[in-house]
């Protein structure tokens, strides 16, 4: 999967503040995402090993007994409707649009995601992309409310 982030999203991964990924439609299976950094970047710069898709109504009902996340996953809910947990986060060096273009005359930068398996695109980032050491890991053995729909 080839998956986009906004700027500042990305910034929140990268100094793991944010530990799920929220999309209004999500596999319901674990995931590896190459990640498109949006503007100002404009770049191929990480994977993402994403899990345990949730639903934001499961969560509303879980959590029902406390308003302010309540409120949160309402705002969420707007315009998602699953969460995955980001299990793991490798930086890479960049890749950026230019030499996709460059590279891949049929590189599509994505609105959201999009599978990339059994394609030249896949085989290309396998190539040419190497993580170099700076890894951002999460554990959810304890997750209480407060850490629901945040960043």
């Amino acid at each position: 999967m080839l998956m986009s982030l906004r700027d500042d999203v990305y910034r929140k991964v990268l100094s793991g503040e944010k530990i799920y990924e929220h999309r209004k439609v999500f596999p319901d299976e674990p995931v590896k995402a190459y990640i498109y950094v949006s503007a100002p970047t404009k770049a191929i710069c990480g994977i993402m090993y994403l899990s345990n898709r949730t639903s934001l109504l499961k969560w509303k009902e879980q959590y029902k007994d406390d308003a302010e996340c309540v409120k949160r996953i309402n705002e969420y809910l707007s315009h998602h409707n699953y969460a995955m947990e980001i299990n793991k986060f490798e930086r890479t060096n960049s890749i950026d649009l230019e030499q996709l273009r460059a590279d891949l005359s049929k590189f599509v930068v994505p609105q959201m995601y999009y599978y990339i398996e059994n394609t030249e695109l896949l085989d290309y980032l396998e190539e040419k992309l190497d993580a170099d050491g700076f890894v951002v890991t999460h554990e959810y053995e304890f997750i209480d409310s407060s850490m629901i729909c945040k960043a």
